[in-house]
C-alpha cells in the first residue's frame, strides 16, 4: 500500500519551514544591525582619539603662547607648533567651529592667515594651508589657558564629549 502526505501534513510542514526561515532572517538582520552599530561606535571612538591626539600634540609642542579668542559658545585657538600633519616646519595651526555647519576645523598653514578679517578672499603671498574637518554637529568648543595648564571642552553630536587638561612643562 502506498501512502502519501495529507494536505494537513503539507500545510504543517510548510508552516514550520516558514517559521524557521523567519527566525533565521530575524537573527541575520539583528547581526547586521549590531555590526552597523559597532562600526559607527568604532568610528566615533577613532574620531575622538584623533581630535584628542591632535590637540595634545599641538599644545605640547607650542613654539610661543597661543591666541585664544572667546566667542558665544565657541572659542578660536591659534598657535605655532612643531607638530605638522603636512611636513610644514613650525606651522601656524588654527582650530575653530565653522558658523554654518557647526564643524570643528583644523587649519595648518605656512604662516598666519587672518580668516576672520572682514575682506579675506585668499592669500597671495605664497602661503600654503590645509584645512581638515575633524567633527560635525559641534555645540561647544571652549579653551582656557591657566598659568600651569590648558583646559579644553569639545561637545559634538556623534562623538563623546572631549574634556582634557594639559599641563605645561617647565619653560
Amino acid at each position: 500500500m502506498k501512502r502519501g502526505f495529507t494536505l494537513v501534513e503539507m500545510l504543517i510542514s510548510i508552516m514550520l519551514t516558514a517559521m524557521v526561515f523567519t527566525y533565521i532572517y530575524a537573527t541575520l538582520d539583528d547581526v547586521k544591525k549590531s555590526h552597523t552599530r559597532y562600526k559607527d561606535s568604532a568610528k566615533e571612538v577613532t574620531k575622538s582619539q584623533t581630535i584628542f591626539s591632535l590637540l595634545s600634540k599641538d599644545l605640547t609642542q607650542l613654539r610661543k603662547p597661543p591666541e585664544i579668542v572667546h566667542g558665544a559658545g565657541y572659542d578660536r585657538l591659534s598657535l605655532t607648533t612643531d607638530n605638522s600633519l603636512y611636513a610644514i616646519a613650525r606651522p601656524w595651526v588654527h582650530y575653530y567651529i565653522s558658523a554654518n555647519g557647526r564643524t570643528l576645523i583644523r587649519v595648518e598653514a605656512t604662516r598666519f592667515i587672518d580668516f576672520f578679517g572682514s575682506n579675506y578672499i585668499g592669500d597671495a603671498n605664497g602661503t600654503y594651508f590645509f584645512a581638515d574637518k575633524l567633527a560635525e554637529g559641534c555645540s561647544s568648543f571652549r579653551v582656557s589657558e591657566r598659568t600651569e595648564r590648558f583646559d579644553i571642552l569639545l561637545k559634538c553630536e556623534k562623538i563623546a564629549p572631549i574634556v582634557m587638561t594639559l599641563y605645561k612643562g617647565n619653560q
